[in-house]
């Protein structure tokens, strides 16, 4: 029984020093100047690249970490683990610039490299259900515009009767549906080339061009706020803008 309780206390004392030693460690970024040489070894030919790749990459990541904060707040609870993604991406962009300022060149660059992949690996995510979103969408316009164009020549064949939708309501609504899919297409292509932040932006060109096909073919005003109401979310990510849930009145 002595021997168990030794062993016992022998393994939680180990797990306790293990535990303070990693937390004893130096936080990414703030490692001494010896430790930091180690991460940053190589050639002058290395150091320059890699400091060109930091210097490079910068704004594409700016740009990258700006677009996630935005999706994922809107979105964020349709791609599990997100949020916790976007919170490491932010965390690993900092220990980045640590790097960068302390001229550990081919550690931040290297890191930068890695941060893009990253990010890039999440907005993949985003850029599925953009792409199931803008299709269920423009489906729906479709089938809407399908619906009044033969409404109209039913009502065009009854003599005396009334066109509920003119013609011109309709064409334009066609074409709007034209430029949309051909926005769809262009995200498309971009997403089979990896280019998931430019995919994103023209699925919402596409989106929009959907809800206010919707919208247009509603008649009272009150049925066109129900469709404005119902992807509010998505007309603020378009505009690349956080939604904002007390602007939107309770139903």
């Amino acid at each position: 029984m002595l021997k168990k309780i030794v062993f016992i206390c022998f393994l939680s004392f180990g797990a306790s020093g293990l535990f303070a030693q990693e937390s004893g460690a130096p936080e990414k970024g703030k490692e001494s100047v010896e430790e930091l040489a180690k991460l940053d070894l190589g050639n002058n030919l290395e150091r320059k690249q890699y400091k060109a790749y930091s210097e490079n990459y910068k704004d594409r990541v700016n740009h990258g970490i700006k677009l996630l904060t935005i999706v994922v707040a809107n979105f964020g609870d349709e791609v599990p683990d997100s949020k916790q993604n976007l919170e490491k991406i932010k965390k690993d962009y900092q220990t980045v610039l640590r790097y960068y300022y302390r001229r550990a060149y081919i550690a931040s660059g290297k890191a930068m490299v890695q941060l893009d992949k990253d990010i890039n690996m999440v907005l993949n995510k985003f850029a599925v259900q953009y792409d199931t979103k803008t299709q269920n969408i423009l489906a729906e316009c479709a089938d809407v515009i399908t619906n009044h164009e033969q409404t109209q020549l039913v009502e065009a064949s009854q003599e005396g009767k009334k066109i509920t939708v003119p013609y011109r309501e309709i064409a334009e609504g066609q074409q709007k549906l034209r430029l949309a899919y051909n926005q769809l297409s262009l995200a498309t292509d971009m997403f089979r080339d990896d280019r998931f932040y430019d995919s994103i932006v023209h699925f919402r060109i596409a989106k929009d061009y959907g809800i206010k096909i919707l919208s247009d073919f509603k008649e009272s005003e009150a049925d066109k706020k129900a469709v404005t109401d119902k992807y509010a979310k998505d007309l603020s990510d378009n505009r690349n803008q956080i939604f904002n849930q007390s602007e939107t009145p309770a139903k």
